[in-house]
């Protein structure tokens, strides 16, 4: 019962988008709040204790704060906007059913050059990961047993060349928050921060990027070669590779074509994306069903099984709204006598604080979105808020290396029948300790 209600929140969202009237906008909160109070139950328990914790901080807002209905109308649009936007980039899930030839991307990259493994790893991931988000992971370790398995690679192998792939691919989707403008990174900055884009944010992630790739392939190209195929084997045909070479292409022109649009709209780069992606795989729906209600009924379905990550996101969009409407940032900002450092002091420690409480089980989307909604009152006050936006991305990147805790973690440590706490801290804990000094003098730079 009420099951349409989130594919009609989603709808209603994307037509405030396209139209600017908030009043769709509001409409798609209501139905958010009216389908997750129905199927509370169906939460798992993370999301359902998010909940209890967004209500008391709404609770407290209500009891303490200011509170207005231009106030509450702000927290509805934002849980509607953030809801929408992993449902509509999640919508891609779609698509990986029907590129079969995705599976032999490790027959593909694995016949590059020994030396250059890691690199062709972490771009491919980065690319298909900025268009098929999550599913990227799904996609590179699910069909690494398949391939391990056809060359009969020997246990010693194949540990090692498991751990190469598993980090390269993790990293690879931590590269998102830092250069693509499907990143729910960027999504929050350049909603919460007006003025900032995701062409501003751009220089610096491509900067940091470029770091985190050299120290990578310094670190664990080795591993990858642990796993490169011997010269005398041909089961990678040309087609094979052709296929997935016009993947790869595909993601970068998606880039391209959400940049085209937002700088030809009143629409950000975030927002291009979440009209376009749903647009896109609707029509080849279509196209390969000739039937109306078989879009309607996929996609739907794609959306209520993304019901706790929706609800994650929504969630977390109302915590940090109601948190930073309790937190007096303007009047610290006043006290302080708008000091010019405090922007950047502020960023490196929402940085720092982003990744520790990764650690302990806080996803770094909560996080973001509360330190996101703190800086916006501190640039009320006149403040630059680039640099930190750009220490915030960079530590967003960082935890979601390091938390045990978070979906990909889990994912990646079931492929590998290990500990989270292995995959997450072990395999990647020197590597963040490498790439933490670094990364905070990029705010410097802004």
């Amino acid at each position: 019962m009420l099951r349409p209600l989130l594919a009609l929140a989603l709808l209603s969202e994307l037509l405030a988008l396209a139209t600017r009237n908030d009043l769709f906008s509001i409409a798609s909160g209501v139905l958010l709040l009216s389908f997750f109070v129905w199927h509370w139950r169906s939460l798992m328990p993370y999301p359902r204790n998010l909940g209890v914790l967004t209500i008391a901080a709404v609770g407290a807002w209500l009891a303490v704060g200011e509170p207005s209905w231009e106030q509450a109308a702000r927290l509805c649009r934002s849980a509607a906007y953030y809801g929408a936007f992993i449902g509509a980039l999640g919508m891609m899930q779609c698509l990986v059913q029907r590129l079969p030839q995705l599976g032999e991307i490790h027959r593909l990259l694995l016949r590059g050059p020994r030396q250059a493994l890691y690199p062709g790893y972490l771009l491919s991931s980065f690319a298909i990961s900025s268009i098929l988000a999550f599913g990227m992971l799904n996609l590179v370790c699910g069909s690494l047993q398949g391939y391990v398995e056809q060359r009969g690679i020997d246990d010693e192998r194949r540990r090692e060349g498991t751990r190469g792939v598993i980090v390269s691919a993790l990293r690879g989707y931590a590269l998102v928050p830092l250069m693509a403008p499907t990143s729910v990174g960027v999504a929050i900055l350049t909603r919460e921060l007006s003025g900032l884009s995701w062409a501003k944010l751009l220089p610096y992630g491509a900067l940091a990027s470029a770091f985190l790739l050299l120290l990578g392939w310094w670190l664990d190209n080795r591993r990858l070669a642990r796993l490169k195929p011997q010269p005398d084997d041909r089961t990678l045909e040309a087609s094979q590779q052709g296929s997935l070479r016009g993947v790869l292409l595909g993601s970068l022109l998606g880039i391209a074509a959400i940049v085209l649009l937002s700088s030809h709209s009143w629409l950000s780069a975030t927002q291009a994306a979440m009209l376009l992606i749903p647009v896109a795989v609707a029509a080849l729906i279509l196209v390969r069903s000739r039937s109306f209600k078989a879009v309607w009924e996929e996609m739907d379905g794609n959306l209520l099984g993304m019901r706790n990550e929706v609800f994650i996101f929504a969630s977390s969009a109302v915590l940090g709204g109601a948190v930073a409407l309790l937190v007096p940032m303007r009047e610290l900002s006043a006290l302080l006598g708008g000091a010019s450092w405090l922007p950047l002091v502020f960023g490196l420690l929402g940085m720092l604080a982003i990744m520790l409480v990764a650690l302990i089980g806080v996803a770094p989307i909560i996080s973001m979105s509360l330190c996101a909604g703190l800086l916006a009152q501190l640039t009320a006050t006149g403040i630059d808020p680039l640099p930190s936006a750009v220490a915030l991305l960079c530590g967003f990147s960082l935890a979601m290396l390091l938390s045990p805790y978070g979906a990909s973690a889990l994912l990646l440590a079931r492929y590998a029948q290990l500990s989270p706490w292995r995959v997450a801290v072990s395999w990647n804990l020197r590597f963040v300790l490498l790439a933490l000094g670094p990364l905070a003098l990029l705010p410097l730079l802004a």
